[in-house]
This record gives C-alpha cells, sequence and structure tokens, in this order.
C-alpha cells in the first residue's frame, strides 16, 4: 500500500468526522483562473423521482481551487457555489450558453479569520436577492445583499457547541419567512436525532432562535437543505464508508414544513437512494431551477481538495414537481 494513499484517506476520514478535525490555515495565495466545465458521459439512472439527464464536471487550477460545499441559483441562468476555502464561483449553468465562470473570494477583507471562511451552506431570497450563508468552525450565519457584499452577521449562543466540523450544512430560508438550520453531527454514535434551529425571521436581524430535533433516517447526515416550489423542504444526505479511497452514498429526503416546531422531534422522509447508475462522489449543495421543461435538481460535489475525488455537477428531473407545474400552468 503507498504511503501517500493511505495519508490522503486517513485525512479525508479525518476531515468527514464530525469534531475531530481541525482545520489548517489557508494558503496566502490568489485563486487560479479556472479551468473548464466538462459534460461527463453517463447512462440512464433514475431514483424515486428524480431522473438524471446532465452530468458535469467542473475542473480548475490552484489551491483554492475546489471543495464546493453549497449551491443556489441566480437569475440568468447562473449559479453561485459556496467552498470550504471562502471563495465563490460564479457560472452559467452547462446547460446553457453564457460568460465563462469566475472563481473569487466570498466576503471582505475580514475573512483574513480562519473562522470565517468554511461556508457549507447557502439559502436566497428570489425576491430580495439577499443571501444568507452557514458557517462551521465558527458557527455562524452571515448574510449577503444582491450584490454579494456581506450586511451582517450571528453566531447564535445555541449553536455554540455545535461540532466544528460539522454546523449547519443543513440551512434553509423557508417560504413562510422562517430559517432552519440542521447540525450535521447526530447526538449520538448511532443515534439518528440531530440537532436543529428554528428562526421566525431574519437571523442577522437578531431573530432568536428556538430548539428541535430532526430524526435522520438510513445512518446519513444532512448536508444542505433548499425549499420546494409546493413549500416542502428537500434535504440532501450523504453517508460514507471508510476505504482508500473512502465511498460515498447520497439520498435524498423530504421534510414538511407544517412539522416544525419548538420542542418538536421532526421526521425526515426518504424520497430516494442514488444508486450506483448515478456518478458518486461528495455531495453537499444543492439548487433547484424551474425550467419550461420542468423543474430540475442540481447537486455539486465536494472534492475535499483530494486529487482522487471530482467536483461533479448533476442534473436531475423531478417528476413530481415538474407534474405539478403543468397542473399549475394549466389552471
Amino acid at each position: 500500500m503507498r504511503p501517500k494513499r493511505l495519508l490522503l484517506g486517513l485525512a479525508l476520514a479525518a476531515a468527514l468526522a464530525p469534531s475531530l478535525w481541525v482545520r489548517s490555515e489557508l494558503p496566502k495565495v490568489k485563486p487560479s483562473p479556472l479551468g473548464v466545465i466538462e459534460q461527463v458521459a453517463h447512462g440512464a439512472a433514475q431514483a424515486g423521482p428524480f431522473t438524471l439527464v446532465g452530468a458535469w464536471e467542473i475542473e480548475g487550477r490552484g489551491p483554492l481551487f475546489g471543495g464546493f460545499s453549497a449551491l443556489v441559483s441566480l437569475p440568468g441562468d447562473r449559479f453561485l457555489a459556496g467552498t470550504d476555502g471562502g471563495q465563490k464561483l460564479i457560472f452559467t449553468r452547462p446547460d446553457r450558453a453564457g460568460p465563462p465562470p469566475i472563481l473569487s473570494a466570498f466576503g471582505s477583507k475580514a475573512d483574513a479569520d480562519k473562522l470565517l471562511f468554511d461556508l457549507e451552506s447557502l439559502t436566497r431570497d428570489p425576491a430580495s436577492g439577499t443571501l444568507w450563508g452557514g458557517y462551521e468552525a465558527s458557527n455562524s450565519i452571515r448574510r449577503f445583499g444582491a450584490d454579494l457584499l456581506p450586511q451582517g452577521q450571528v453566531a447564535p449562543a445555541a449553536m455554540a457547541d455545535w461540532g466544528a466540523n460539522s454546523g449547519p450544512e443543513a440551512f434553509a430560508r423557508l417560504a413562510d419567512g422562517r430559517f432552519l438550520a440542521i447540525e450535521e453531527r447526530s447526538t449520538g454514535w448511532n443515534s439518528e436525532i440531530h440537532r436543529a434551529l428554528v428562526f421566525a425571521g431574519d437571523p442577522a436581524e437578531g431573530a432568536k432562535p428556538e430548539a428541535l430535533t430532526v430524526a435522520v433516517p438510513g445512518g446519513y447526515r444532512p448536508v444542505d437543505m433548499l425549499a420546494a416550489p409546493d413549500g416542502q423542504l428537500l434535504v440532501l444526505l450523504r453517508d460514507f464508508a471508510l476505504g482508500l479511497p473512502p465511498t460515498f452514498s447520497t439520498a435524498i429526503a423530504v421534510l414538511q414544513p407544517d412539522t416544525i416546531a419548538p420542542g418538536a422531534t421532526v421526521r425526515l422522509a426518504l424520497l430516494a437512494k442514488l444508486g450506483e447508475a448515478f456518478p458518486a462522489d461528495n455531495f453537499e449543495g444543492m439548487a433547484l431551477t424551474e425550467d419550461a421543461d420542468g423543474v430540475h435538481l442540481w447537486l455539486v460535489s465536494d472534492d475535499n481538495f483530494m486529487d482522487y475525488q471530482h467536483s461533479y455537477l448533476l442534473k436531475l428531473r423531478w417528476k413530481d414537481q415538474s407534474k405539478r407545474q403543468r397542473q399549475k400552468a394549466r389552471e
């Protein structure tokens, strides 16, 4: 067994183990230019209501490229992907024509503090363009304007003891203006229960969190969340198995917003497990687009800055939502 391969595998396992990983300093260099977004060949793949209709790999150079752990859709057929290295990648969705991708710092000069770069989740208000990000290590929430400049930040005391490497990975703004954050780490080694906080309004404006718990089935961890067109919440789930290299499995669950209440235990319902027919990697970001040909769910993978992982982008047609979209259009 090659020592380098062993060390890489152990490093990744440590990075994925909640509360066991100490983040190192960021390299003091500017990001390198982006390479390309290349199409990835794939066969037929379906899981529950989701059908794979497109797959791409985002390729680039430099020590700050990669680590895509959050994804939101922007106007003009664009996406914004946030990274573990405090960067943002703005790019045209690869099934459309548009300008080349741009990789740049996400935030301001104040982010030289290493506790302010580990962005793990993003949620966006489509009406105002305001974004909110969930950060590990600092276990904080930060708001950005439509111009992507910081507007405020809060580190809720109720989130202070969440794991340094398992903080608000799943974080979303609900259709009714509430916010929900779920800790990636469960409450025990074999527990399916995860701590969560619900905010009645904008956390950056002082909305106080109230505690609840979320039951996640199948040994998965929640790594992203978004509000669907019908108001329900989709939760992206991930599991991994130790190996050289480790292997990842991905699932998608649904959470009903009317069950979210202080003190409640909310149970996720699995919609699909992405099987072997789907490209496999460490999928951590999720976005949604409503298109003329249906509703599509997009997944982006975090390569953990490892050479043997990939920054994949998958496009999945969501049958149930596409059907509702067509029915609504006929009304």
